[in-house]
């Protein structure tokens, strides 16, 4: 960051186009640091001749870098709309050094929303840019774990996230730069069993943390992991409070209540952080975290309506709902109820409602014939 910082502040008198672009690494920097305000400052100062040829790649880094911002500010769909714009451009263009970043904000979004398809097209992306040597990060195969974990469980995401925590380069790159990934990784890892890697990411999120003292995002994340591992309530709200992103200080009011709900004498308080968390998550368009926090708090007696799943540009065909749209998708490709109602948020019961209006609505009578319908373009 101070290296960027300094070539922000040397004129180029020949225009170089790596100079010109210099500010929005900076801000890209500042965007993983969690800088927000900053970023939001520097790239709001920026001029930027947008429409002309030649300025084709400076358009394309300007709303992928800005979108990248948007989305870490909370403001998801102007976010995901500027990336969109962005890689649009770049792929045109040909300028792949942005399709990695790209591809993982739009991969994120899509997950976040429970919108399966699309989060698997970026990530199908994604190994394409691998192939071809342009893969670049170690957010990319973070991100692909993610989204195999969600559609078949994290035993399908065994092998990815064994290479990410036990190569040391790519978990430290990730552990700076994605301040989501810790806790992740901590919850996964503990969930396949492995108490080795559970102890090698809390440890080297702890590193990371005493390495740049100055970033409150790194300490809050490697909080976040440690109070995973050791149960602990207060660090997991030191965690919460720390946290400048809003979707990480949801998460981690998410694990909080999850730690109090064992306690009897919690249940008002993991009641009351539950619902903070769900506010968050709903705020931002979360839809499949909110969907998770709706299923936590109905263990305690508490109802909340239907989060809706992601909307989508245009008309569903057959007149469908969000809801109804993902659980045809998921049907369609041969998961059980079961399977469908895992990677939403809820109860089998809950899928099959919905596919008996499916089912109705497209004018088919069994999974076999909605899988004949149902084409991959809908």
């Amino acid at each position: 960051m101070q290296y960027a910082a300094s070539a922000v502040g040397v004129k180029c008198e020949e225009n170089h186009e790596f100079c010109e672009l210099a500010p929005f690494w900076r801000i890209a920097l500042l965007t993983k640091a969690r800088e927000l305000e900053a970023g939001w400052r520097a790239i709001n100062s920026l001029d930027v001749c947008r429409g002309k040829p030649e300025a084709q790649v400076m358009t394309a880094t300007s709303h992928v870098i800005r979108g990248e911002l948007l989305f870490a500010m909370g403001r998801v769909d102007e976010g995901l709309a500027e990336v969109d714009a962005g890689l649009r451009i770049a792929e045109r263009c040909h300028v792949r050094s942005l399709l990695p970043t790209g591809y993982v904000v739009l991969a994120l979004g899509a997950l976040r929303r429970a919108d399966m398809r699309a989060c698997q097209h970026f990530v199908d992306k994604l190994t394409g840019e691998a192939l071809l040597g342009y893969f670049g990060q170690a957010a990319g195969a973070w991100v692909t774990a993610q989204a195999a974990e969600a559609r078949g469980g994290v035993e399908r995401a065994a092998d990815l996230i064994t290479g990410i925590v036990t190569n040391s380069r790519v978990l430290r790159q990730l552990l700076v730069s994605e301040p989501a990934a810790a806790s992740w990784l901590v919850r996964a890892s503990g969930a396949l069993g492995a108490h080795d890697l559970t102890n090698a990411v809390v440890t080297a999120a702890a590193a990371a943390a005493a390495t740049h003292p100055r970033l409150g995002v790194i300490r809050a994340a490697a909080l976040h992991a440690a109070g995973l591992l050791e149960k602990d309530s207060s660090t997991l709200l030191e965690a919460a409070n720390t946290y400048p992103d809003l979707w990480c200080g949801a998460s981690a009011r998410e694990d909080l209540a999850g730690v109090l709900a064992k306690r009897r004498s919690e249940r008002n308080n993991t009641i009351r952080i539950f619902e903070s968390a769900l506010g968050t998550y709903t705020a931002i368009g979360a839809t499949r975290d909110a969907s998770r926090v709706v299923n936590k708090l109905r263990d305690f007696g508490v109802r909340r309506g239907a989060i809706r799943a992601a909307e989508r540009e245009g008309n569903l065909p057959h007149g469908l709902t969000n809801t109804e749209f993902a659980v045809a998708e998921l049907v369609s490709q041969g998961h059980t109820n079961n399977d469908v109602g895992r990677q939403l948020f809820i109860s089998r019961h809950t899928v099959a409602f919905h596919l008996k209006k499916v089912y109705q609505k497209m004018s088919v009578a069994s999974r076999v014939e909605l899988a004949a319908s149902w084409k991959p373009t809908q």
